[in-house]
């Protein structure tokens, strides 16, 4: 098959989303599928692109230079590049920005198949009586998305954020994926030296720095953490606009010797990051449909440690494969990472039981499995 994977969030920007493309052009180009990636230019984005697996990607020009990502591409050029390609499916991600909506709407309009994955999750997304006239309200939003032939959700949360725009027999729920092997293996760190000096615990965070995510909380939780290990260390990993406003905190808190905010790494060096740590926190606040980063550090065979929200109680089992805590209460953070740390054996029973799940339930290659046998159901009847 040929197949278009269309977003707003593809490398230089980095995310979650941008990690699922690239994993599954990658798996699906493994399988001798056709993939071409079309994101939109943006002239503000940071300029790296490591993990660009795809062997085409096509930047398409926003309608005007601005550099936010709510503005859409020009229309007239992602049809001829629709036309010139002659897709078997278009398979768009992100259920609410315009290059996504946008190509699948042409692609209505041109006849191909095409096919909308929701990875997002709402505020009080199982209120109906505030989602339902909202939906409404947002008709542009619901007119785009009904477009798609089928909806995959990536969680139960997503599902049922995204049910409010569209009808339930038309999605179907498909995890993400994580790339097993290139987790569980060792890698070359070329600055492996910066972290040697950490022999006491490693509390590692990775992601967006956002307030969603919710950091700050982690950053809270480490006093009382240091009061039972007072040389543990946090490595946060990840840019965003939190940045500055957690370098403060961490003064604030005096934590400059136990907390470093690193930014941006590689994403071929992650693995050596993750094995290097003695625990992983997502530490989300809300919208948290899925948490990749979590699937990364199970399947590095770390203990995680998450907050109960969103869709992270789909992949979490408390006190199996992982262990949950309130949302925005440091003082249950700090109680959950303490348990680990206080309990070797049982941080590596749930290591190992969370490192079974992922690679059973999430490998890319079981998801692009389904994922495939969606693309010919959709063009079996077309």
């Amino acid at each position: 098959m040929k197949i278009a994977l269309c977003t707003d969030f593809f490398f230089p920007i980095v995310g979650g989303i941008s990690s699922h493309i690239a994993g599954l052009a990658s798996e699906l180009e493994r399988r001798g599928n056709e993939v071409v990636i079309i994101s939109k230019y943006m002239n503000n984005a940071p300029k790296n692109f490591q993990q660009i697996k795809s062997r085409r990607v096509i930047y398409t020009k926003p309608l005007a230079s601005i550099p936010i990502l709510l503005m859409p591409p020009i229309p007239s050029e992602m049809k001829k590049v629709f036309i010139k390609e002659k897709f078997d499916i278009i398979h768009a991600h992100h259920a609410f920005t315009p290059t996504s909506l946008l190509s699948i709407h042409i692609a209505k309009k041109l006849g191909i198949p095409a096919i909308l994955t929701n990875h997002t999750t709402f505020l009080v997304y199982d209120r109906e009586k505030i989602w339902v006239p909202l939906s409404y309200i947002l008709y542009p939003f619901r007119k785009y998305i009904n477009e798609a032939d089928l909806i995959i959700a990536v969680s139960n949360s997503a599902t049922n954020s995204i049910r409010h725009f569209t009808r339930d027999d038309k999605i179907v729920i498909v995890p993400n994926g994580v790339d097993v092997n290139f987790f569980n293996s060792d890698h070359n760190f070329s600055n492996k030296a910066t972290y040697q000096a950490y022999d006491d615990p490693i509390i590692l965070y990775v992601g967006r720095l956002v307030y969603c995510k919710g950091i700050h909380i982690l950053v809270k939780a480490m006093p009382y953490i240091l009061k039972d290990f007072p040389n543990t260390h946090l490595i946060i990993v990840g840019e965003g606009y939190m940045k500055k406003p957690i370098e403060l905190f961490v003064k604030n808190l005096k934590l400059e010797k136990n907390v470093s905010l690193i930014g941006f790494v590689p994403y071929e060096e992650l693995p050596n990051l993750y094995s290097l740590s003695h625990v992983f926190v997502l530490p989300s606040l809300y919208c948290e449909s899925f948490g990749i980063t979590l699937l990364e550090a199970m399947a590095s065979g770390k203990p995680v440690v998450a907050s109960k929200i969103g869709g992270i109680p789909e992949i979490i089992e408390n006190e199996k494969t992982g262990l949950l805590f309130k949302r925005g209460d440091a003082m249950d953070l700090a109680s959950k990472v303490l348990n680990i740390l206080n309990n070797h054996n049982f941080a590596q029973t749930l290591a190992c039981n969370a490192q079974k799940l992922v690679m059973k339930k999430y490998d890319w290659s079981i998801i692009v499995d389904k994922i495939e046998t969606l693309y010919e159901y959709i063009l079996s009847i077309y």
